[in-house]
């Protein structure tokens, strides 16, 4: 029984009036327990090494962790220790794609998923992005936090890559993406 179910049926045998007041105190637990962000790229809005110290999560925010498992260790930015990101579930720019993703082994011999997003998204991308220079955004395929990275200039024309990933890493992440295209083509 997830948690959600479980605090459902706490609230269940709770008189009406008791059970709105916890639901209106709590709605980030409630709700946000079970709900799987799309994949896409969020904006990170503070982060920490516990997802206590990010509590309460408003109703428009996600806590995940960002513990790079899907990365190689050598990643030049992958934290020491996991932390814990607060996402914003209002700023986000949705991963549809074009095409499917395609696999590449660079130089080095190391998987690369190379991304590119369906015209649609290119614009809100390259404005998300520019209203966010500075700003660090996470991000998320299968409800996870791939990586974290420090938007330093406006992402244009929609192409992206995921490298450093481990070899496993790499497969996940391309399998997750299947059936990401844009289906209105």
């Amino acid at each position: 029984m997830t948690k959600r179910l479980c605090f459902a049926a706490i609230l269940a045998g709770l008189k009406p009036v008791l059970a709105a007041v916890l639901i209106a105190l709590f709605p980030a637990f409630v709700w946000a327990e079970d709900s799987t962000l799309q994949n896409g790229i969020y904006l990170v809005l503070r982060d920490a090494e516990n997802s206590k110290s990010l509590e309460p999560a408003s109703t428009n925010e996600r806590i995940l962790i960002d513990d790079g498992h899907l990365l190689e260790p050598t990643q030049p930015n992958l934290p020491d220790k996991p932390r814990f990101v607060a996402l914003s579930t209002d700023h986000f720019i949705p991963i549809i794609l074009a095409q499917k993703p395609t696999k590449k082994v660079d130089a080095q011999g190391k998987k690369q998923l190379l991304l590119e997003l369906a015209k649609g998204q290119v614009v809100p991308l390259e404005t998300f992005t520019r209203e966010n220079c500075g700003r660090s955004v996470a991000i998320v395929i299968g409800n996870q936090v791939v990586t974290v990275h420090k938007v330093r200039e406006p992402i244009v024309g929609g192409k992206m890559q995921i490298t450093r990933c481990t070899d496993n890493g790499c497969d996940v992440l391309y399998t997750q993406l299947q059936g990401a295209e844009d289906k209105s083509r």
